[in-house]
């Protein structure tokens, strides 16, 4: 049965009229509350709830928020369980009228962790298709383009009943597979990071626009730079004076203009321009630059380039649209758990503030504390390799962490049969790395799976002497080869692998 809650003075016979009392009535002595709202918008400080729907399989009530306060079901909700699907969203929302949901359990993020491995596109991770595979029903979801524009029609309120009319039919079979994978911890310890997350996204971050448009004029001027470099690098190459035309024009004002027409964004263009050098291209990726940054000039300066044009245009004066009108703030979206099982963030990316260059200490010190608070940062030192040492138990590895020195250089010092000291010292291939960084990308690359073949490009070798170095280098510590085999033989037999405990996250591999 579905209930409505309203101040319109007129309720269509489909419904039972019902006030907030009753609401609270109902789930007086229920286990757990399913919910759900309806908005006019994606942003909880420009937009408003329509409605919020709680309820279970039996009777679901329907808040017009519209006519009805939704702050008066604060102590309801704040003291019992609350299921959600994506309650990242809701709980934003929710937070603009100061009520903090305790105790979360959140369907879309149990079916995000009972999915880690499977593409994107077969997670089906949306309400519909978890309520068709769970409920085995098919729930009208175009309903959803319509509600900014109609408002609580007698549609719009039997769309929002069923939302939460099957939550509790999905929790309990979707806990069935996580008691079956044992993975008890991981949703545990997810329903309580949704809370942290959408505050985050909430509360958002200050942010000085001033000094941002300070860096952008540094990056523009820095790839206008840049681009005259290129120019003049075709203007002087005699392999590449088709690309010069005859005359320059010039402009109003007598001066000349630019002399060249090549758009240095364009991959098509730097492919043709490699191309007339004779360079064997087929992409101008950095990875393919890279291969031949020192083939001519012009590669070396096109790399120079993409990573201005990258900071220019990725974090230039279009960065501003990000900040939120009404708060002045920044309110990143969090995804919690993508099919690898790590976060991501987006509009925008705060992960990807650069941290090295020159303006990278600027970009960062853009985001400021609110007064009476600081930017506390962290990482974890190296935490993939002590989570090696502690599952291979290699003897090195283990040692030279315990004993506090540096595992990368202890590494490339036996791998390369090269004293200690000389870590540090140009690698031959490739004389813009050291030793120790090749020995790093090898430490870290080979433990996510890197081929000989990706090494050989790194290391700027042919694939038989980079399948030397990658031998060398697992003699040189054997146990790590057998953990890392172990793994392999785990993902390709049984389907899946897991981390460790408590949390025992499992990452399926469908293929």
């Amino acid at each position: 049965m579905i209930y409505y809650v309203t101040e319109q003075l007129k309720v269509s016979d489909t419904f039972i009229r019902a006030t907030i009392a009753d609401v609270y009535k109902y789930f007086s002595d229920k286990n757990d509350i399913a919910f759900d709202s309806e908005t006019e918008g994606f942003d909880p400080h420009t937009k408003n709830l329509i409605s919020v729907q709680l309820g279970d399989y039996d009777n679901q009530f329907v808040i017009d928020c519209t006519t009805t306060d939704v702050s008066k079901l604060k102590e309801l909700l704040e003291s019992h369980p609350i299921i959600m699907h994506n309650a990242q969203f809701d709980l934003k929302f929710l937070y603009k009228h100061d009520i903090y949901v305790e105790d979360v359990y959140d369907t879309f993020l149990a079916e995000c962790i009972l999915t880690t491995g499977y593409n994107d596109s077969d997670r089906e991770l949306g309400l519909g298709k978890v309520t068709q595979k769970y409920a085995g029903v098919t729930l009208d979801k175009s309903v959803r383009g319509k509600i900014h524009r109609v408002g609580l029609t007698d549609e719009v309120i039997v769309y929002g009943a069923k939302d939460v009319k099957y939550l509790h039919t999905i929790k309990e079979k979707q806990l069935i597979s996580i008691a079956k994978y044992r993975l008890e911890n991981i949703l545990e310890l997810e329903n309580e990071v949704v809370k942290v997350f959408a505050e985050m996204s909430y509360t958002g971050i200050n942010f000085d626009a001033d000094k941002w448009l300070e860096i952008s004029k540094i990056t523009e001027k820095n790839t206008k730079g840049l681009i005259k470099e290129l120019d003049s690098i075709v203007l002087s190459d005699i392999k590449l004076k088709r690309f010069v035309p005859n005359a320059f024009q010039q402009n109003l004002f007598g001066e000349e203009e630019r002399k060249l027409n090549i758009n240095w964004s364009s991959p098509m263009q730097k492919l043709e321009l490699l191309k007339e050098l004779g360079l064997d291209v087929t992409a101008v990726g950095d990875r393919d630059l890279q291969k031949n940054k020192n083939a001519h000039i012009l590669v070396s300066k096109l790399i120079d380039y993409s990573k201005q044009a990258k900071l220019s245009t990725a974090f230039g004066k279009d960065f501003l649209k990000f900040i939120n009108k009404k708060t002045g703030r920044i309110h990143s979206s969090f995804w919690q758990i993508l099919a690898t099982g790590r976060i991501s963030v987006s509009e925008p990316n705060l992960n990807q503030i650069p941290s090295n260059g020159e303006v990278a200490p600027l970009m960062r010190s853009s985001f400021i504390p609110t007064k009476g608070y600081k930017i506390v940062g962290g990482d974890y030192a190296s935490f993939e390799l002590a989570i090696i040492a502690e599952f291979s138990e290699d003897p090195l590895w283990l040692t030279t962490l315990r004993n506090n020195n540096n595992l990368h250089s202890e590494l490339a010092s036996a791998t390369f049969d090269i004293p200690l000291e000389r870590v540090n010292d140009s690698f031959p291939p490739k004389p813009d790395l050291t030793y120790r960084k090749v020995q790093k990308t090898i430490d870290f690359g080979l433990a996510y799976g890197m081929s000989e073949f990706k090494l050989a490009d790194t290391m700027g070798v042919p694939i038989k002497e980079a399948k030397q170095v990658i031998d060398k280098f697992f003699s040189v510590v054997p146990k790590v080869k057998e953990f890392l085999d172990y793994l392999a033989h785990l993902g390709t037999s049984r389907g899946y692998i897991r981390t460790s405990k408590p949390f025992s996250r499992v990452r399926w591999f469908p293929e």
